[in-house]
């Protein structure tokens, strides 16, 4: 896995968006991704290093969906995790937001959700969207420009 090439694609980058799938991959040691995605918030948490992590509230509802079905234990986690990371900060829905992603899936009829968290990251200033959404890469990723679309996937290494 390549860390090295992971740190030179978001190289000058400040403000990275986190989209569920990538949040997801750092909590599940069985992803593929998941070195990668520790890496990251590695990154994230330590304050000498410029990279600050971002994410959506649609993000916070979708992660927190499980651990809610599981158990007091793993929700608890996951809450923690989600209002105490350092470096690592909710971008809420307002009325701003929602217009944005109004506009977004008006024009480019991209799905309530997805355009939440892009429009959200949009409007925080992120240069990058982090995910590990093979989806996303593809028909989210030619279409914004704004952002540097790092998608974990295309860092493993045989």
């Amino acid at each position: 896995m390549s860390t090295t090439a992971l740190d030179t694609a978001l190289e000058h980058v400040g403000r990275i968006l986190l989209d569920t799938s990538a949040l997801i991959a750092f909590h599940n040691g069985e992803e593929q991704t998941h070195y990668l995605a520790k890496h990251l918030l590695e990154r994230i948490e330590n304050t000498q290093d410029p990279l600050h992590g971002y994410y959506s509230v649609v993000s916070a509802t979708e992660i927190l969906v499980r651990p809610i079905r599981t158990g007091v234990v793993q929700f608890t986690f996951i809450h923690t995790f989600l209002t105490s990371f350092p470096n690592l900060n909710v971008l809420p829905v307002d009325l701003q937001v929602a217009t944005a992603a109004a506009t977004l899936r008006a024009i480019r009829n991209i799905r309530i959700p997805d355009a939440l968290i892009i429009a959200s990251g949009l409007l925080a200033g992120c240069e990058a969207i982090v995910t590990n959404d093979e989806q996303w890469q593809r028909r989210l990723a030619p279409i914004f420009h704004e952002f540097r679309w790092i998608h974990l996937g295309n860092f493993l290494t045989e």
